[in-house]
This record gives structure tokens, C-alpha cells and sequence, in this order.
């Protein structure tokens, strides 16, 4: 089975409005990458206390762009090398029949996954923290449930008010059956394995990246070994993800599960086989479960079945009325099964806790709330859904009715001060979710106790200067990624198949969601990891453009397009700068405020650690 010929004029206009979406919101995540850096610090107030607060601190484009150079230099120093030594082992493995080349790959494939498996649970085993914040929250509930307290549902308690958290309270309740009552350990393990499966499933999609229009899919997975390596060791690198495993909030697992919907999809429009339907759709359910916004994956698969049906309705040479039908009726298996997976979610904790679930806040609420100030940062959490919750009495009509006003006069007043509320507010929210290069990952790793006493270079890393060498490092990869993102978008535009853009419609859906509702870093790190096999795919077609243009010693026309449209958007951009408004949405910088942003982020100062 081949995927269709995609040179209709339905799959330009989509191909090129995702493309164009894409790029956009991608640009304005660089523009904010290389202009200022964000991250978690403090604010000291009139009593002398400290306040946890989002600053940033300005950053140099030109040093983005010198380490950018050198990364296009390392990286087609390295072409030539493998080049070199590359033809002599294919030589070798075309002479026995290229059976060493793939099981050198599948080795390849495999030990990074044994590598990521040993690295994640040598860091569990390092730490041993117990959870914190919200994950904290989530455990002790099913240890309560444990031993037969379930106050958590009582009026105004945590399930009383989160009933949407009952799918991952349920599973560590179970979990904590396989590794005992308090063993936070165990289900940390647990994420590593998710972990795991995550970078293994990202890599494997990567290999959709060799899969051009028109071209056979039968080799789906199997085509570009080498930039599914590339891609793998790109995750392992990229370490923030990592740190997460510890976060017992279901973002790893949420995050596999939706992974695998998204791979059993590829696996069906790839080769149309029926039971890749049952298996996505059973990811979906389950993903829902733990984590509700992964119904950000569901939408994202949704649109592409849909593109495929009506592609295959009207614009096949041949009309195949069948197999859109069935793209279709994947839709509804994937909806029945959130539905059946949830309502028997539900009826389990009905059974162990002889409860009825409630109705729980009203998601609205959570819309207002992130578009208000918060004292960590634009769209965080402040309280607004308790309280309004509280206010009205737990009555849902009320509450949705008093949320609804809310956000109308949230709404009005930005859109008639645009330039003074709306865009200062949405551009430091952006920010405050997408420009911490690190995602928050020590800081919801720092101040955590331990088991076991942590070794001084990872104590470090976590909470001293180790940490700042980290961050400034994942600065710079972060801007890598946007980057490789773009050049992956341009040169990738014609010879690309559409439906490898499953990935990155995922990310747009929940730029697009988190630009509205309640903001966090943490909420927004599963969709930057999704970016990273796109921005290697997109470094390796920039090294394969250079190196064509220096063989051919020009551009050609497209080239010198290319570059004729890079520069006007240079000039956009630079004029851009000399403005206000850019100053308040785009080069955020708190020093100017007269807070010691830089002397946090580096810390030095007051705030050096001693360690």
C-alpha cells in the first residue's frame, strides 16, 4: 500500500496553511528564545519574605547565532566523516545482502532504549524524592484510599473539587498494590519505563520523515535508521523530559500512551491494516484516563483522519469509498473507547469508594484563571477556581455563569487595549510556559526530601552552579530546536509527506490550548519534546542543502528566493526591535525593573550557592 499521490490541490492548501501555522507559532517562540530567557526565581517583598515569580532576563541573539554556525560546521564536518567511513560498511553489508546494516541499526535502536532505561533509573535510584506539590496531593490520596480513607471526596476536598484526578489517583492506588503502601519509589520506576517507550515511539516516527509523497510506505520505520538514531540521541541529550520522571502527575505515561495512538495511527494509513484501529483506540482511551488534555492527540489524529478521508472521497485517482469510510469509523472507535474508558474508570473508583463521583470544578474556570495575573507568573494558578467554586456554593450553573461574565470582561478589556493588555499579557504568558529552557524541571525537582543523600555533582546540577551550566546549555539547544523546526518546515515543503506532520499538529494544538488556559511549564513540556525529531530532520535536509549548493557552488533560484525572503523577514524583525511593544513582548528583561534577575539565574551575588 503506497500513500496517495499528493499533488492535488486540497493537499497543497492544507499542506501549506499547517506549514504556515506552524511556522508562526514556531518564529515567535525563537523570537523570544534568543531575545530573553525565562525562569523560576524569587521576588522579595515589603516584609523581607520571598516570593516564587517567572522573571527573565535578557539574551544574545548573536551568541544564538554563533553557536548555530558552529553546530552547521560540526555537523557537516560529521556528514564527511560518515560519508567516508559510511560507504565502506555499506559496501561490506550490500555484499551480504545488507543484513548487517539493519541489525546494526535495530542494535543501535535498542541499546540507546537499554541506555535511556539505565540512565533514567540511576537517577531514581540517586534521588529517591518523595513527591512534591501537586504529585504530592495525587499520592497521598491513594494511599489514603489504601487505608480505606476516602475523605478526598468529602465536600471541598481534593476529589470533590478534581473528580477528573480520580483516573491517576486509580492507578497508583493499583500500582501501590505491586509495590507495596508508600513506596513512591516503584511508581517512578514505572515512569522510566514510560519514559522509555516515548523516546522509542518519537524515533520510530521519525523514520515517516523518508516516506515522500507518492512514495511506498511499506518500509515505515525502516527507511532513515540513521535519523532515527540521530533522533534518539537528540532526546537523550535534550534532558529536561528526563527529569520528570519523579513527577508522579501522569504526564509520562498520559504522554506514552498517546504516543502509541499516534504511532498505531501512522501504522494504519501507512498500510491499512484493521488492527492498528483497535490499538490506537485502546492508547486513547487509556491516555484520556490519566491525563485529560491528551485529548489534544485525539484532535490531532482526528483532523488527519478526516484530511484522509476527504482526500480519498475526491481527490484519488482512483475513488476509494471504502477506506475513507473506515478513516471515518476510526474516529468513532476512538471516541467510543474515551467514553468506555472513562466511564469504567469511573465505576472502579465508585466501587472502592462506595462513592458517587462529582460534578468537580467547572473547566470554564479554568479558562479565567489563565488569562489573569498569578503571583508566579501570567495564566498560573491563583486560586480563582477554588474560590469562585467556593463562592457560589459547588453549584456548577452559578459558577459556570459567574466564569462566563468573568472572562467576557477579561476579553473586553484586552481587546480594547490590545497593544497595553492583551498582546504584553499573551507575550509573557508565551514566555512564562515556552521560554524556560529548562521547563521548570529543577524546580519541581529542587527543595524535594530525599531517601537516600543525594551525590554532591547531581545535588549541583539540581540546586547550585551545575544547574545554571545546565540551563545555559538547554538555552542554546532550545533555540536549536526552533530552528531545526523551521528549516524543517521550508525544506521539507514539497518533497515531504503530509502526514508526518501528525506530530507537530499536536504541538500547535497545545500552543494554541495552553495560550488560554491555566499556564505552566510542565503542562507545556510534552508538546516542545514533539518539536525535537523535526528540528533534527530539519538540521540534516540544512546540511544536505549546503552541501548541494556548494557542490553546484550556487543556490539556484529557489535558493536566492530563500534567501531574498530571510532577509526582508530580517528587516522586519529588526525594525520590529526598535519599538516599545517589542521591548514588552518580546526582549522581557526584569532587570530593567529593578529586580536582580541576572544575579538569580547566574547566581552570583547574594544569590551564589554554595555548591
Amino acid at each position: 500500500m503506497n500513500y496517495m499521490k499528493q499533488d492535488h490541490i486540497f493537499y497543497r492548501i492544507v499542506n501549506g496553511m499547517i506549514r504556515l501555522l506552524l511556522a508562526g507559532a514556531v518564529f515567535l517562540l525563537l523570537l523570544h528564545s534568543i531575545f530573553s530567557t525565562s525562569f523560576v526565581g524569587k521576588l522579595i517583598l515589603e516584609d523581607g519574605k520571598h516570593q516564587e515569580r517567572t522573571l527573565n532576563i535578557a539574551d544574545s541573539p548573536l551568541r544564538h547565532l554563533l553557536v548555530f554556525i558552529l553546530l552547521t560546521a560540526v555537523l557537516l564536518a560529521g556528514q564527511k566523516l560518515w560519508g567516508v567511513f559510511g560507504v565502506r560498511r555499506n559496501v561490506y553489508a550490500d555484499a551480504h545482502g545488507g543484513k548487517s546494516r539493519a541489525a546494526r541499526n535495530d542494535m543501535v535502536f535498542w541499546g540507546l532504549t537499554l541506555l535511556t532505561v539505565v540512565l533514567a533509573a540511576s537517577y531514581v535510584g540517586m534521588t529517591q524524592l518523595y513527591p512534591g506539590s501537586d504529585p504530592a496531593k495525587v499520592y497521598e490520596v491513594a494511599m489514603q484510599w489504601r487505608q480505606g480513607d476516602f475523605s478526598s471526596f468529602d465536600e471541598g476536598a481534593y476529589l470533590f473539587r478534581y473528580p477528573f484526578q480520580s483516573g491517576i489517583v486509580l492507578f497508583f492506588y493499583l500500582l501501590s498494590f505491586l509495590f507495596g503502601e508508600g513506596n513512591f519509589v516503584g511508581p517512578q520506576l514505572v515512569n522510566v519505563a514510560f519514559l522509555a517507550v516515548i523516546y522509542a515511539l518519537l524515533a520510530k516516527l521519525s523514520g515517516l520523515f523518508g516516506v515522500a509523497a507518492g512514495e511506498s510506505a511499506e518500509g515505515f520505520g525502516k527507511k532513515r535508521r540513521g535519523l532515527q538514531a540521530a533522533v534518539y540521541l537528540g532526546l537523550l541529550v535534550w534532558v529536561p523530559l528526563s527529569f520528570y520522571v519523579t513527577y508522579l502527575y501522569g504526564i509520562l505515561p498520559g504522554m506514552a500512551l498517546s504516543l502509541g495512538a499516534v504511532y498505531f495511527a501512522q501504522r494504519y494509513l501507512a498500510v491499512r491494516r484493521y488492527r492498528y484501529i483497535a490499538a490506537a483506540s485502546l492508547c486513547m482511551g487509556l491516555a484520556t484516563v490519566i491525563k485529560m488534555n491528551c485529548l489534544i492527540y485525539l484532535i490531532a489524529i482526528a483532523c488527519f483522519l478526516v484530511y484522509d478521508a476527504v482526500s480519498l472521497f475526491f481527490f484519488s485517482e482512483r475513488k476509494k469509498w471504502r477506506e475513507g469510510v473506515v478513516s471515518l469509523i476510526f474516529i468513532v472507535c476512538m471516541g467510543i473507547s474515551v467514553v468506555i474508558c472513562t466511564q469504567i474508570s469511573n465505576a472502579v473508583v465508585e466501587q472502592i469508594a462506595g462513592r458517587e463521583l462529582p460534578e468537580g470544578e467547572v473547566m470554564l474556570s479554568w479558562v479565567v484563571m489563565g488569562m489573569q495575573e498569578a503571583p508566579l507568573g501570567p495564566g498560573g494558578y491563583n486560586g480563582y477556581i477554588g474560590n469562585v467554586f467556593t463562592e457560589y456554593h459547588y453549584d456548577t450553573e452559578l459558577v459556570t455563569q459567574a466564569s462566563r461574565e468573568d472572562l467576557q470582561e477579561i476579553m473586553t478589556r484586552m481587546s480594547e487595549n490590545p497593544l497595553d493588555e492583551g498582546l504584553p499579557f499573551l507575550a509573557r504568558k508565551t514566555a512564562f510556559q515556552w521560554n524556560d529552557p529548562t521547563f521548570i524541571c529543577l524546580d519541581r525537582t529542587r527543595g524535594r526530601k530525599a531517601m537516600t543523600q543525594i551525590p554532591g555533582w547531581l545535588k549541583s546540577v539540581i540546586d547550585g552552579r551545575g544547574g545554571v551550566r545546565l540551563s545555559v546549555l538547554l538555552n542554546y539547544m532550545q533555540t536549536g530546536v526552533y530552528l531545526g523546526m523551521l528549516l524543517y518546515l521550508f525544506l521539507r515543503w514539497r518533497k515531504g509527506n503530509l502526514y508526518e506532520l501528525m506530530g507537530a499538529v499536536i504541538f500547535l494544538g497545545g500552543y494554541l490550548f495552553h495560550l488560554f488556559w491555566e499556564s505552566s511549564a510542565s503542562y507545556t513540556i510534552p508538546y516542545f519534546v514533539l518539536l525535537i525529531p523535526y528540528a533534527v530532520c530539519g538540521m540534516a535536509e540544512w546540511t544536505a542543502f549546503l552541501e548541494r549548493a556548494v557542490r553546484l557552488r550556487g543556490i539556484g533560484r529557489n535558493g536566492v528566493a530563500a534567501l531574498g525572503a530571510l532577509l526582508a523577514l530580517c528587516l522586519v524583525v529588526f525594525a520590529f526591535t526598535r519599538t516599545n511593544l517589542f521591548d514588552r513582548t518580546i526582549a522581557l528583561d526584569d532587570d530593567k525593573q529593578g529586580i536582580d534577575a541576572s544575579a538569580q539565574f547566574y547566581q552570583t551575588g547574594i544569590w551564589e550557592k554554595p555548591y
